[in-house]
């Protein structure tokens, strides 16, 4: 049995601290673009993920998203 999970990635703590923090003092656009570029600079995929993934996951769970 596979147990379902609110978010598909799990994401270090100090990352969501950063971008959460950022988004207090940036507008949505402004922190996306930089979660984008942390994903493609800083992240390695493994099989089956693509940056988008990771990238959309990161977003739902900054802004906690479902």
């Amino acid at each position: 049995m596979t147990l379902k999970t609110k978010h598909q990635f799990h994401w270090n703590d100090d990352t969501l601290d950063y971008f959460q923090f950022q988004s207090n003092y940036q507008n949505r656009e402004e922190n996306e673009k930089e979660i984008k570029v942390f994903v493609e600079t800083c992240c390695s995929l493994e099989e089956g993920e693509t940056e988008e993934m990771l990238i959309n996951d990161l977003i739902k769970q900054v802004y906690n998203e479902k």
